[in-house]
Order: C-alpha cells, then sequence, then structure tokens
C-alpha cells in the first residue's frame, strides 16, 4: 500500500469520528486527507502531502467558523427554555397540607419555593418567578399598590 492507502485510512478514520461525535469538527480532516490521498498521487513527497493536508484541513476549518458566525449573527434572541420563565408573573394557585407551593404560569402548574425563608404566601397572591431550576420556581411576592396605600395611611 502505497502513501495514498494511508491518507486515505486517515479520511476514513476521520469521517467516522465526525459521525460518531457530537461536534462539526473532523470532517474539515477527513476532506484535508481525502485530498492528500489524491496529492500523493502526483507528489511522492510525505512532508509535501502533510503540508497540503494541514493547509487544506486549516483554511476549510477558518472558512466555515466565519461563515458559521456570519449565519448566526441574525439569529433570534429567543432565551433557552431555562431562563423563560424568569420575570413571568403568576399566581399562587394550591398549598398543601405540607406547605408544598403550587404556582400557575400560563395555565401550567409549577412547584415553588420562596425566594426567601421569611415570606408567607396564600392562595391567590400574584408572584414573580426570580429563578427556574429543574422542575422548580423560585418565586417572589408581588406587592400589590394598595398594600403601599395601607402602609401610608397606618403611618
Amino acid at each position: 500500500m502505497g502513501q495514498w492507502g494511508v491518507w486515505v485510512i486517515f479520511a476514513i478514520i476521520f469521517a467516522i469520528a465526525e459521525a460518531i461525535l457530537p461536534s462539526f469538527f473532523f470532517l474539515w480532516f477527513a476532506i484535508g486527507a481525502g485530498v492528500a490521498a489524491v496529492a500523493s498521487l502526483f507528489i511522492s513527497s510525505v512532508v509535501l502531502n502533510l503540508l497540503i493536508f494541514l493547509i487544506v484541513s486549516f483554511l476549510l476549518w477558518i472558512s466555515t467558523k466565519k461563515i458559521v458566525k456570519n449565519l448566526y449573527k441574525g439569529s433570534s434572541t429567543i432565551k433557552p427554555y431555562q431562563d423563560q420563565f424568569v420575570g413571568m408573573n403568576g399566581k399562587v394557585s394550591k398549598i398543601d397540607e405540607e406547605g408544598r407551593i403550587i404556582v400557575k404560569i400560563k395555565g401550567d402548574e409549577w412547584r415553588a419555593y420562596p425566594e426567601d425563608e421569611e415570606t408567607y404566601f396564600n392562595v391567590g397572591d400574584d408572584v414573580v418567578i426570580t429563578k427556574k431550576s429543574a422542575n422548580f420556581v423560585y418565586i417572589k411576592k408581588i406587592k400589590a399598590p394598595e398594600d403601599n396605600q395601607k402602609k401610608d395611611i397606618e403611618e
């Protein structure tokens, strides 16, 4: 087997790595090894073929980074699912005998924990989501405007 066979084996190994791994990285090395395999049919220098492999792989990798960056430059600003709830308002729908709080957010019920331990909630309280973690949310009570007026009257 000549030098071209070694480059074909490298191209196959890189192609398999690209298929198995979740990155989009090894494809360029597979293509570079393929180009080096074709070049090795005409050029017998191992160093020159290695240089061709490295240059082709590097140029493909760099050009793809720029293309992908330009494609995603104008992409939407949708937050990840984890962060979509932060800042949303909800309403306490249930509090069971053990004190577990259930909050309704956009029609869905979520297990909730108070942001601070001193705050107590009642069914019907309006809350704001401060953080989401796994399958529960952290909440803070929204002060109603009449609560502030009551404080002003009492003082």
